[in-house]
């Protein structure tokens, strides 16, 4: 395979188009030299050295030593999507090098977030004498001093938010750190763990470093569903990540590909979307409702049978994840409309909420109300959650200000997870709100909708040339949102409620420059159900993504819509 190759068909002409010009200026991307990374993202010349980490020679010679002495290497990754692969590219990585390298997971339930006592103890009786930590450990003093005063050495691989005292690590590998020396400070732990098997490849076995681009399909998985932006370095990793996807060695993701019906291949490339909705939360669901072992097993396994039964396994974690999820988020929805409609962030921790689902709760609950939320389960002592923030309002700098209320924390600006003994819950409520409330009002953000209309949509948009010139900008993600539209004065011609509950809104939608028009199917995902009833001949302003959609082999343009209302005037 060779990845410099592909993928790059970008139509001639495109930086003509007006609409491609005003959606790289707003992408900041000005110069001619940023337009061809942009669009040509190339792996041999758009990666960053990775001995620009500080530290990175150290980690190398460590590994070399440990080859030498035959050492046994212990991988502690996290038990998200993000660690799984991350973990899944170190134990790939050291393996082929000759390392005997044993992996542990924690149990959510059990251990929580980070580094645990019970699995630096699972090395220490293996024998494992060099331990690196995947995901996890910048938050991690006590539980690596442990690990270094019982003589192992410890290598921490994290991309979350800087302690004010970091581990007592060999080394500590993390672009966030201000003295990290690496230009780009955005990678997930599945990409931090990727740039360590570079610098290892370069150094001890320049003859394998070709291999790698086989571990870009979790480093793509991990990417996205750690929603770090898709952008610099990271847009680079996972477009190359999408076509290994597409072309996997990896049985289990075969495996997974089938079980879950997905069509993914060679002639059907998948974007982050896939990502994102199909792969990776299958892959979450194993931490959320059992253990993330069995997704690590999955990722990592060549035996055709077992990849088969840990996919059907993956399938029915998911299925169950998707109703409870379900059932607790209906029942925080009510909540919030009851106690917290005028407040700026939203906490409620219960007894009965599953850990395994709480963060998923949070993420549509923010999404949902355009609010900073923390949802825990409550244990008889201590409660256990996780946070989801909305843009313009970092999370963990709120958190950061309440440290001497919690037990123990972690995270980034969007996502975040905490320990708090519950006689500290109504404290913590109370000081986390108004540093939500202070960070909104320096914001301009506030509680609006985040997206920006990037353009009024003309006629010719809805053609399925203009779609394809649109997915030159994948893969789309933070950083690099999917164009969004406005569509003033659109006819509802046909409309109709689909789904469980009838959430999801279909349109037909007749759009016109009063010359010519055009029929155009819509699709709004939890827009059913409301106070409003669309109507066939209303007159609306949509706005939504312009996409193509396949349909029995059938190709057509089609709204994803993200919002409509009765338009202004009637008249075109």
């Amino acid at each position: 395979m060779d990845p410099k190759k592909a993928g790059r068909n970008t139509p001639s002409g495109i930086l003509e188009h007006p609409i491609v010009k005003r959606l790289l200026e707003k992408r900041g991307i000005l110069t001619s030299e940023e337009r061809d990374q942009f669009f040509f993202p190339d792996y041999e010349t758009h990666l960053h050295d990775p001995f620009l980490f500080v530290g990175m020679s150290d980690v190398v010679d460590r590994i070399q030593v440990a080859l030498q002495k035959k050492e046994k290497v212990g991988v502690f990754g996290d038990f998200d999507a993000d660690g799984v692969t991350g973990s899944a590219i170190l134990c790939e990585g050291l393996e082929v090098l000759g390392l005997e390298a044993l992996v542990y997971i924690p149990d959510k339930n059990v251990e929580g977030h980070g580094v645990s006592i019970l699995g630096m103890q699972y090395f220490l009786d293996n024998g494992v004498s060099l331990v690196f930590t995947v995901d996890c450990g910048i938050s991690n003093y006590d539980e690596i001093l442990w690990a270094k005063e019982h003589g192992m050495d410890v290598v921490v691989i994290d991309h979350h938010h800087i302690p004010k005292v970091l581990p007592p690590a060999l080394v500590s590998i993390n672009p966030k750190m201000p003295e990290s020396g690496y230009p780009f400070r955005e990678l997930c732990g599945a990409g931090t763990a990727f740039k360590v098997m570079q610098g290892v490849y370069q150094k001890l076995a320049p003859e394998k470093e070709d291999q790698l681009k086989w571990l870009l399909d979790l480093v793509a998985v991990g990417t996205v569903a750690d929603c770090m932006p898709i952008i610099g370095e990271n847009r680079v990793l996972v477009k190359y990540g999408l076509i290994v996807l597409s072309k996997t060695r990896r049985a289990g993701l075969q495996e997974l590909y089938t079980v879950g019906r997905m069509r993914i291949g060679e002639e059907n490339l998948p974007n982050a979307e896939t990502i994102g909705f199909s792969i990776a939360p299958r892959i979450n669901a194993a931490g959320r409702m059992a253990h993330a072992k069995v997704a690590h097993e999955l990722l990592v396994t060549k035996d055709r049978d077992r990849a088969h039964e840990l996919a059907q396994t993956l399938e029915k974690h998911n299925k169950d994840r998707q109703k409870i999820t379900a059932k607790i988020t209906d029942e925080v929805r009510i909540l919030v409309r009851e106690k917290f409609i005028d407040k700026q962030c939203i906490v409620s921790a219960e007894p009965h909420y599953p850990l395994g689902i709480v963060g998923l709760v949070a993420g549509r609950i923010a999404d949902e109300f355009k609010k900073p939320t923390a949802i825990l389960t409550r244990g008889e002592a201590e409660s256990h959650g996780s946070f989801r923030s909305i843009p313009g309002v970092s999370v963990i700098r709120a958190i950061e200000a309440c440290r001497d209320l919690l037990v123990r924390y972690g995270g980034h600006e969007q996502a975040a997870g905490m320990i708090i003994k519950n006689e500290n819950l109504d404290a913590f409520h109370e000081r986390f709100h108004a540093q939500v409330s202070e960070m909104m009002k320096e914001s301009d953000l506030g509680r609006e909708i985040q997206e920006e209309v990037d353009a009024v949509a003309e006629l010719d948009f809805f053609t399925l040339d203009f779609v394809r010139l649109l997915k030159q900008f994948e893969p789309f993600g933070i950083g690099n949102v999917e164009p969004l539209f406005c569509i003033p004065h659109a006819i509802i011609r046909e409309t109709r409620y689909v789904g469980n509950g009838e959430k999801h809104l279909k349109m037909i939608l007749e759009v016109s420059n009063g010359e010519q028009k055009r029929f155009v199917d819509g699709i709004g995902f939890h827009l059913g159900g409301g106070e409003t009833t669309w109507t066939s001949g209303a007159v609306v302003d949509v706005v939504g993504n312009i996409q193509e959609n396949v349909w029995n082999g059938r190709r057509s343009v089609q709204i994803m819509i993200k919002g409509l209302q009765q338009a202004t005037s009637d008249k075109k």
